[in-house]
């Protein structure tokens, strides 16, 4: 698919992404690199994913939450009752090395790990193990990496990186949109709306350019 039309999907569903030409340009590369930017159904499998995912917009997890009660419901394990999510409300950093303390490769609450790699780029990587690995495809530490899917480049390469290692394009290839949300989010979340802007993307890049004007 040629850059044009990539910009024609990207429109189609985050029209703030497609003004100017930052995000076209920190997209095309990396999804020509990895095999996404081959065939229509791929490119806007992934543009519609990305969109529900991120929005293009934070490529940073939002971990400031304003009420003690929705972290119960977010974190029931963390915060069985609201009393111990008090002090974690507006507070993203001390929020972050809690929750994500002693797993995805994290260290203690007290390393800062769970701040450090947070969730980052289009689809979201999170986790020392996660940047670690995606940090040696780019020959970059992970915390270096962390920092760089905080950059449209970065977010962008990140992204097509999971959706290569996840082995997504073939899932696209026959149109499996819930198979490829579960890969992507472990559940299906918001299925609907991935289904609508997936959809809008394709017809998109499928309808016939208007013929030239004699």
């Amino acid at each position: 698919m040629t850059r044009d039309r990539i910009e024609k999907a990207l429109a189609a569903v985050a029209p703030a992404a497609a003004e100017g030409t930052a995000w076209i340009t920190a997209l095309v590369p990396p999804m020509e690199k990895y095999g996404i930017a081959a065939t229509p159904h791929r490119v806007a499998m992934f543009i519609g994913q990305v969109a529900e995912e991120s929005g293009f917009h934070p490529i940073e997890e939002d971990l400031c939450y304003r009420s003690a009660l929705r972290l119960c419901e977010v974190w029931p394990r963390r915060f069985p009752i609201v009393t111990y999510a008090l002090p974690y409300v507006n507070a993203p950093e001390k929020l972050a090395n809690k929750v994500y303390a002693g797993r995805l490769g994290n260290g203690d609450e007290a390393s800062g790990d769970g701040w450090r790699f947070r969730g980052a780029g289009l689809i979201q990587l999170t986790g020392r193990a996660l940047f670690t690995r995606f940090g040696v495809t780019v020959d970059k530490s992970a915390e270096d990496a962390a920092a760089w899917c905080l950059t449209k480049e970065g977010a962008a390469e990140s992204a097509c990186w999971y959706w290569h290692v996840n082995e997504l394009n073939p899932l696209c290839d026959t149109w499996q949109i819930a198979r490829v949300t579960e890969r992507i989010n472990g559940g299906l979340t918001n299925l609907a709306t991935r289904e609508r802007l997936c959809a809008k993307a394709l017809h998109a890049l499928i309808q016939p350019e208007p013929a030239p004007v004699a």
